[in-house]
């Protein structure tokens, strides 16, 4: 299940399970693709941080969620992923399709930046 951390401001923050993997991948894709359609969704932020096990299909999953992103206008940065998965993005070559980024708080600061809301600190609320 995806959980959502929060929503502020056209940013939505969820967090992913510990479980990624071909038995859990549609019901998370559902889930994310739904945040996606939300009307102020504008920059999506997906907390891998709390992954265990994650195997091909949560990459196919990560790419699809990515091109429904492209479609809809809506960012996506993956925060915070384990170092296996950032080795798998990086074999895979989606590291450099996708935004990926060491922490959640370094993926709001630079929201922060670059929405130009430089007084409020969107880490703090997660």
């Amino acid at each position: 299940m995806v959980t959502v951390q929060l929503r502020d401001d056209g940013v939505t923050v969820a967090r992913l399970p510990d479980v990624v993997d071909f038995d859990t991948v549609m019901a998370l894709r559902v889930g994310i693709l739904a945040l996606l359609n939300e009307s102020d969704c504008r920059h999506l932020m997906l907390d891998l941080s709390r992954i265990d096990s994650f195997d091909s299909s949560g990459l196919s999953m990560l790419l699809n969620v990515w091109q429904w992103g492209q479609a809809t206008g809506t960012a996506l940065t993956l925060a915070a992923p384990p170092p296996f998965i950032s080795g798998m993005l990086r074999l895979t070559q989606l590291s450099t399709l996708l935004a990926v980024v060491p922490s959640l708080a370094q993926a709001l600061s630079t929201h922060r930046h670059t929405s130009g809301d430089g007084d409020r600190n969107l880490a703090d609320q997660v």
